[in-house]
């Protein structure tokens, strides 16, 4: 296998990557499959390769799709065996046969009955964040955008609303604990409180095989859609990772980077105002699409195969940026543009497809379509604080912005 890697590189922790990965995605689509040194995987940017791959998981193993905990140096896994850490495979990191079972059992979490359910919780949550906005100004990412998000999460998984904060700094350190670029002293400073998370986590799951209730620790715990149960170790995999972190982060992304959009162009702001029911779940999959939240997953070549014109033996690992494919000019004409008429915007890769398609799809864009509809008809005269520049979030899995400030 020929590549030419040659200061052809992709870290999201740095410039220019941080501010704007899309100057390299544009670049690295017209040309063969490379390897970023700094990730140690191939990079699939082209959106007819992303889904090539998303749909021969035979071909492509998920089990690297997000790195493992246990993976970190060796002092770090020692501070995590020391803490009685569990860590299994989570959802994601399946392949077949043992995905399905697991993965209908995680489905209960997110059923449109269980969205419905939370409807009142989102009205009133966003309702009230409104309410304590400071007077004519205020940060949608700290003072709207995160409490939202949590509040709803905590509910959906079954966390105790007075443990949020407790909660988000263990849901810091599971993500600092799966981002192999962050400093061995983050790591272990991480590593140290994961034991409490477990013991906290241990305790909750014991009380919901006791007493089950309409949450997902409860359906993990008892099992649904026909499926039993599963063990404790991979019911905190899930709570953990892929319910708590993945469904905190990429949703408020989401929210912020919908909302500036619509603030940053007073055409589309018009439209949304004029028309809310109808044009933010428009904005939102145009901006789903255009400033995907999730980075993307790693994958493993099960069997010599060639991908986008590249030669790759058994055993080579691929990131699958999907924000490269979701802005790919052979798909998405114009593709930076923000396009509320787009007819094919629902091809977007934002939430995967296929066998590891996004779960919690739906409560998320639920929760999007709330917490702005609120924002837009409470305060219509909302505008981007003068001077505003965005920044985005130094993150090894996600696109978002560190702020987003407001006048009304």
């Amino acid at each position: 296998m020929t590549t030419t890697t040659d200061a052809f590189d992709f870290n999201p922790l740095v410039s220019p990557h941080r501010e704007d990965p899309h100057l390299f995605y544009r670049a690295a689509r017209a040309r063969p499959l490379q390897l970023s040194p700094t990730l140690g995987a191939y990079m699939v940017t082209r959106y007819d390769d992303l889904r090539t791959v998303i749909d021969d998981p035979e071909t492509y193993s998920s089990a690297p799709a997000v790195p493992k905990i246990y993976a970190n140096a060796p002092e770090v896994v020692e501070v995590l065996r020391r803490g009685n850490v569990p860590e299994t495979n989570a959802v994601v990191n399946e392949d077949e046969p043992a995905h399905t079972p697991v993965r209908r059992v995680f489905d209960a979490g997110f059923t449109g009955a269980r969205v419905r359910a939370m409807l009142p919780t989102m009205h009133e949550t966003a309702d009230a964040l409104i309410d304590a906005f400071p007077d004519g100004r205020a940060d949608l990412v700290a003072d709207y955008a995160i409490p939202f998000v949590q509040t709803v999460i905590s509910a959906i998984i079954g966390f105790p609303a007075e443990d949020t904060a407790q909660i988000q700094v263990w849901t810091d350190d599971q993500t600092t604990l799966w981002n192999p670029l962050a400093p061995v002293e983050a790591h272990l400073a991480a590593a140290e409180r994961m034991g409490d998370y477990t013991r906290y986590l241990q305790a909750l799951i014991d009380e919901r095989r006791a007493h089950p209730r309409e949450d997902l620790l409860s359906d993990l715990v008892h099992g649904a859609n026909g499926h039993p149960g599963l063990p404790d170790e991979y019911t905190h995999c899930i709570a953990r990772g892929a319910a708590r972190v993945a469904g905190f982060d990429t949703t408020r992304d989401a929210i912020t980077s919908t909302m500036y959009a619509v603030l940053a162009d007073p055409s589309i702001r018009e439209r949304v105002l004029a028309d809310p029911v109808k044009m933010i779940p428009r904005a939102t999959e145009e901006v789903l699409r255009r400033d995907a939240p999730h980075r993307g997953l790693f994958r493993l070549t099960t069997r010599d195969t060639t991908l986008g014109g590249t030669d790759l033996p058994a055993g080579t690992p691929l990131l699958l940026l999907f924000g490269s494919g979701n802005r790919d000019e052979a798909v998405f004409p114009d593709p930076d543009a923000v396009d509320l008429d787009r007819p094919n915007v629902r091809d977007h890769l934002a939430f995967g497809r296929g066998l590891h398609v996004c779960p919690g799809a739906p409560m998320a864009r639920a929760e999007i379509r709330v917490a702005l509809e609120h924002l837009v008809r409470r305060l219509p005269g909302m505008v981007l604080a003068p001077g505003y520049e965005p920044v985005y979030i130094a993150s090894y899995f996600f696109r978002g912005l560190e702020s987003l400030d407001v006048t009304w």
